[in-house]
């Protein structure tokens, strides 16, 4: 039996910022919590877990040492999961899973099961909602209605709530929903209110056909159809281009949804006769079946740039491409997973992704800038390369070990291209975040986020990151400075730093700095030589507009990418890569202006108006600007001092000086409707019959009076926010009573 003994463990170089990672997410403890391996051990843990594989104790003995040597020169390292559990007898050596969803009660909740079983051991999820029937379509066994696929999205978002992913990784989700189903509104503005389904990414799946009636210049060109998913009857129909313009906006105020391209996308399926892809995993890099896997690993690109040649040392890149594709092909061997249905899936099309880290360094040492022309070329040759040797390698290990089992029903098999892979795909770029940090590189094909900037870890760690290439250059230029750093480490842009010479600017160019379209560009030239997809962020300014979104969207597609993800800066509250907030303005430069307040004459009309809901009595008086718009807002209720009369008073007051300062009744009416405590019930106006508390009545009826219109899912019904008692569902207000659609329950007035 080889053993770690039998190996020479050569010292891994690491960062300050890789030792904090590994020692806080990666490295054994023991039963009192204190590290016990060492970085080293570490990586010997896991090559003699994946050689283990191999027929012979020579050849184990020899593999596992090269899978060392290629980890601890940190030239190529496997995603975390297999970092993580590799040779500890628990959890799951993948990160990426694509569960089915079918429209059956008994599917949904399995695959929830199914879900938390995959998460608890590290993997990631991701799911196609498309099969289910929309909200409201009778259920015939329960002579109920269905609840729609956003409410199984919520369903999953709180089992993943439930699950700790061994103490290591929150859980990760995407959810799709193809553009023609009957609840696609619903699904793209799921996530608007930026506090719904947080563990969850979410994609609109878009096909040609409608993004060729986005582009139609007539009215009657661009109507699409929406369509049952049981049997394609229609459910409507809708502008595609006004959809689309939905999509860019939910995605300019939150980053979601994304899009993934699904002809593109099938186009490319090697197994189409096991079925259509229909679902990504959460970073969207990895297109899947139902129940499959895919095993992840990426090669360190800045480690192979030749700074006396200047050029790349193409023979050192494809033996480490070859060393790190036999490594993914054993991972799938040594895997083991928490149900059947995944094991049966993953051995049959063995599917790896081999991708790359480190793109910005190669290009930071090459001095190429990342928006140019030359870094396009060089980045399709590069991945050309090593698309090119993971091929060989899979189709010596298919001579070696045999071919992957649905190789036959493949376009790879006797009718198709006739090449005997190993593996049904063979390249794949993911984001890389965590294992960039160990290996000290930049994010996959990412360009730098910025030049001084603070990283924040799942568990709260905050890391601060400097480029320390910047900082000799900036030296040797002689425009170095620790104002300077300080501000790019606030979030000023290079790009706007006079002090800076012209060709530095574009050399060390970052996310922001860079036009969108560049950063297309580059996912597509990387894309046209890899099997699966790729992961990456078009970054925008917080400046950047809807129509920018659009843009990237369209051009995207139109590049053959097969999938987009933008995320427009702030638009979260809390975010990954972030600069340092400011304590006090900046001693120097120009202030930002201060938000403007609109004052309401001394002498003003104003609205009163009388309410109940309930058992509760109440007025809303709107005082009015001259051209009479809202203004103001006070609320009284009868319990004077009481608890809710103080939340209304409070609620009042802060959208008096929400509207004084110009933020739109809409957004704050759709804040606060549907928001549910007591007093709830039936009110005295027949045009809102039932309100889930004071503040949705009020904010309901201010819309109503003000003529103010809010984004509505068509045919949407009057729904109270209050559960069944009996089966636990949604409350439905119908002709002045409380019925539960699944299960008859009624309450009347």
């Amino acid at each position: 039996m080889v053993t770690t003994a039998d190996l020479r463990l050569t010292p891994v170089t690491l960062t300050d910022n890789a030792r904090t990672v590994l020692e806080r997410r990666y490295l054994l403890r023991d039963a009192e919590g204190n590290v016990r391996e060492t970085p080293e051990e570490l990586l010997a843990r896991v090559a003699l877990h994946i050689a283990s594989c191999e027929a012979t104790e020579e050849l184990r003995r020899e593999w596992a040492q090269r899978y060392y040597d290629e980890m601890a020169a940190l030239r190529f390292l496997p995603n975390s999961p297999t970092l993580m559990n590799a040779g500890t007898g628990q959890g799951t050596l993948a990160a990426c899973f694509v569960l089915p969803v079918e429209d059956t009660l008994e599917s949904i909740m399995a695959t929830a099961e199914a879900t938390a079983m995959v998460q608890k051991y590290g993997g990631g999820t991701g799911f196609s909602f498309s099969n289910l029937r929309g909200k409201g379509e009778a259920i015939r066994t329960t002579h109920g209605a269905a609840c729609g696929p956003v409410s199984v999205l919520r369903h999953y978002d709180d089992v993943s709530r439930l699950v700790t992913q061994g103490g290591k990784r929150d859980g990760a989700n995407m959810g799709v929903l193809r553009v023609d189903h009957p609840d696609i509104r619903e699904f793209i503005h799921a996530k608007d209110d930026g506090i719904t389904a947080t563990r969850f990414n979410v994609s609109v799946a878009v096909t040609q056909e409608f993004m060729d009636a986005a582009a139609a210049s007539s009215e009657s060109a661009r109507r699409f159809t929406l369509r049952d998913p049981r049997d394609g009857a229609p459910r409507g129909e809708v502008d595609a281009r006004e959809l689309l313009d939905e999509i860019v906006d939910s995605a300019w105020q939150t980053g979601d949804p994304g899009l993934i391209f699904l002809d593109t996308i099938n186009a490319t399926n090697p197994t189409p006769a096991l079925g259509a892809i229909e679902a990504t995993n959460p970073c969207g890099e990895v297109p899947l079946l139902p129940w499959e896997a895919c095993t992840l690993g990426s090669v360190n690109l800045g480690l192979f740039w030749d700074a006396d040649a200047r050029d790349f040392d193409w023979d050192a890149l494809a033996a480490t491409v070859r060393v790190a594709a036999r490594f993914l092909d054993g991972v799938v061997e040594v895997n083991e997973f928490p149900v059947p249905q995944i094991t049966e899936a993953v051995r049959g099309n063995r599917k790896i992704g081999l991708g790359v880290m480190g793109w910005a360094d190669a290009l930071n040492a090459a001095a190429i800038p990342y928006a140019s022309d030359e870094a396009l070329a060089l980045g399709a040759r590069v991945m050309a390369h090593i698309q090119d040797a993971a091929d060989g390698v899979s189709e010596a290990l298919g001579t070696e070990k045999g071919v992957f089992p649905n190789w036959e029903q493949s376009i790879y098999g006797p009718h198709g291209a006739n090449r005997r892979f190993r593996n049904a795909t063979r390249t794949c770029i993911a984001p890389t975040g965590t294992i960039a940090i160990i290996a000290g590189a930049s994010s996959g094909i990412e360009p730098y986020f910025s030049l001084a900037h603070y990283r924040r870890m799942g568990d709260g760690t905050i890391l601060p990151e400097v480029n320390a290439r910047f900082q000799e250059v900036a030296r040797e230029r002689g425009f170095w400075s620790e104002d300077l750093m300080d501000d790019l480490a606030h979030g000023d842009r290079l790009g706007d730093r006079t002090e800076v010479p012209e060709d530095i600017r574009a050399w060390f160019a970052t996310a922001h700095d860079i036009a969108p379209p560049w950063h297309v560009r580059m996912q597509a030239a990387f894309q046209e030589h890899t099997d699966l997809a790729v992961s990456k962020t078009v970054n925008l300014p917080r400046e950047a507009t809807a129509a920018d979104i659009r843009d990237v969207y369209l051009l995207a597609h139109r590049l053959g990418c097969k999938g987009v993800t933008v995320y427009r800066d702030g638009s979260r509250a809390v975010q990954v890569l972030a600069h340092e907030p400011r304590e006090a303005p900046a001693s120097t430069g120009t202030p930002a202006p201060a938000p403007y307040r609109r004052h309401l004459p001394d002498e003003r009309q104003s609205i009163t108006h009388k309410f109940r809901v309930g058992e509760q009595e109440g007025y809303v008086t709107v005082g009015l600007f001259e051209d009479g718009t809202p203004g103001e807002v006070f609320i009284k209720i009868a319990k004077e001092g009481s608890t809710v009369s103080g939340l209304t008073d409070a609620v009042a007051l802060l959208t008096s000086i929400s509207l004084q300062y110009g933020v739109g009744l809409e957004k704050i009416a759709a804040k606060l409707e549907q928001t549910r405590f007591e007093p709830y019930g039936i009110t005295s106006n027949p045009d809102i019959p039932f309100a889930t508390s004071i503040l949705d009545y009020v904010f309901r009826w201010l819309r109503l009076r003000f003529g103010v219109e809010l984004p509505r899912v068509e045919g949407e019904r009057t729904m109270s926010g209050l559960t069944c008692p009996d089966c636990g569902e949604q409350l439905e207000y119908l002709e002045r009573c409380l019925t539960c659609q699944a299960c008859g329950y009624s309450k009347c007035s």
